[in-house]
């Protein structure tokens, strides 16, 4: 009878062990974009990203929104970088390219102007800096500036101009990127 009590008790033990660990050891829902984009990790699901690919992504990211709203495609790159961070791939092994062209465009104004605009300050401009520190680059539609009459001294220093969004959406492409629509 003794002995039955000591392995139950060894038998509780190592089971509230075990859950503290797995509680401790449980990810972040912003694995590398805090406050935004979460994910809940689902390492039993296939198939899962490898450790040590390198993922290049081009995002074609033309919707817009609600001025006052974040808009929901850069939403979804970030939750498309944090989803790859939370099945382990690094940070340096995500090659994240974002076009931002169309109804999209108006995202990329810096605070002060699109305050001007829109009478609300920008609410991409938190996540257009966190993506840019994960290593995402972002561009714009140069095209898309001078039908939206946005000039280059307005567009958030974190985002490049380009040519046009087909060329460059064409040239990352021809460079192996995979295209992925938010």
């Amino acid at each position: 009878m003794l002995r039955k009590i000591t392995i139950s008790l060894a038998v509780i033990a190592c089971l509230a062990f075990s859950a503290s660990v797995f509680a401790k050891a449980k990810p972040a829902p912003f694995p590398l974009i805090q406050g935004y984009g979460t994910v809940k990790p689902l390492p039993a699901t296939s198939p899962q990203p490898s450790r040590y690919k390198i993922y290049k992504v081009v995002f074609d990211l033309d919707e817009g929104g609600d001025a006052g709203k974040i808009n929901s495609g850069l939403e979804a790159v970030a939750q498309a970088v944090n989803a790859f961070a939370s099945a382990g791939v690094a940070k340096k092994n995500l090659k994240f390219v974002v076009v931002i062209h169309g109804a999209a465009t108006p995202i990329v104004i810096a605070s002060g102007g699109y305050n001007t605009r829109y009478h609300v300050a920008n609410p991409n401009s938190d996540l257009i800096s966190k993506l840019t520190a994960a290593g995402v680059q972002l561009l714009v539609d140069g095209q898309a500036l001078i039908k939206h009459q946005i000039e280059g001294a307005e567009v958030n220093s974190n985002v490049e101009e380009t040519l046009s969004a087909a060329t460059t959406l064409v040239i990352y492409q021809e460079h192996g990127y995979q295209l992925y629509l938010p």
